[in-house]
């Protein structure tokens, strides 16, 4: 008889076996967003408990898509976006002794943005020839580029994630 944790761990596994490294990428993308609503609700219900636990659980996926990046690529999109995480991870542990939502909004937009371009740039190039693996997460418009900074420095100067931040986004590494 299979003890009900090991049924619970061999569904997870049939049920990600299949997907490809990007799929998984944006499906973290949507839980870390979907766990960030949960948070927000916990703060305006006043409820630790669920303000806790969802915060916890996005700290974990953050940590995770830090983790996803290539860590052979080094130039200056995956530095950015190294640091991007690392300064959310900094930052959403903050929001369990403050109560402060507006680091959880603009975590959420970050995420969001990031989320919109994964799907877009990334996963949409998935449906035209294949490029070489080194190709596959290519470049972004310069319109796209310059929205996505405008909304990480532009707008909200006095964002905690730094308005030092003036990369190219150029590729997203799996």
């Amino acid at each position: 008889m299979m003890r009900p944790n090991a049924g619970m761990q061999k569904y997870m596994n049939n049920h990600y076996e299949g997907m490809s490294p990007e799929q998984l990428i944006l499906m973290l993308y949507k839980g870390a967003l979907f766990k960030l609503q949960l948070v927000k609700q916990g703060i305006e219900e006043n409820n630790i408990q669920k303000r806790g636990e969802n915060l916890s659980k996005v700290i974990s996926i953050i940590a995770e898509l830090n983790a996803s990046i290539n860590p052979d690529i080094a130039d200056e999109s995956t530095n950015f976006l190294r640091g991007l995480y690392s300064a959310i991870l900094i930052e959403l542990p903050k929001v369990s002794l403050t109560n402060d939502i507006e680091i959880v909004n603009r975590t959420e937009r970050y995420i969001s943005k990031l989320k919109d371009i994964w799907e877009n740039d990334v996963m949409g190039k998935k449906a035209a020839p294949v490029a070489k693996p080194s190709q596959r997460a290519s470049a972004v418009t310069e319109h796209q580029k310059r929205s996505f900074l405008g909304m990480l420095t532009g707008s909200n100067s006095n964002s905690s994630y730094g308005p030092s931040a003036q990369p190219k986004l150029q590729a997203f590494a799996v």
